[in-house]
């Protein structure tokens, strides 16, 4: 088996950021505006060659260093994340949530399994 890659993001919830989390929007109507929400993103589980092209778009060098797994925003590669989501059209709502999330002040954790 193959490393796979994801994102769990974990922020507070504010309605504008409804759409682009797990759930449809409706399932947050009762959810108060800062609350704690988390969102998985990616989910890459094409094996080690795209989960590590992906993890050096988020400024990781080396999946397996847990120090790097804290994504420094400022650190990503967005254009080249958005080109990911071009050439791989099963993330481009992926890009799109994570750039809402990163503007709505997430934070973002890598998680590798393999």
């Amino acid at each position: 088996m193959g490393m796979c890659a994801e994102i769990i993001a974990v922020g507070s919830y504010s309605p504008g950021i409804a759409d682009v989390l797990d759930y449809p929007r409706d399932r947050y109507a009762t959810t108060r505006e800062g609350a704690v929400v988390t969102r998985r993103l990616f989910g890459i589980s094409e094996g080690s060659s795209l989960s590590r092209e992906f993890a050096a778009l988020l400024g990781i060098m080396d999946p397996w260093d847990f120090n790097q797994h804290e994504i420094d925003p400022s650190r990503v590669d967005v254009p080249g994340l958005r080109e990911f989501g071009r050439r791989y059209p099963d993330y481009e709502d992926d890009v799109e949530a994570f750039e809402a999330l990163r503007a709505a002040g997430f934070k973002f954790h890598f998680r590798p399994e393999g």
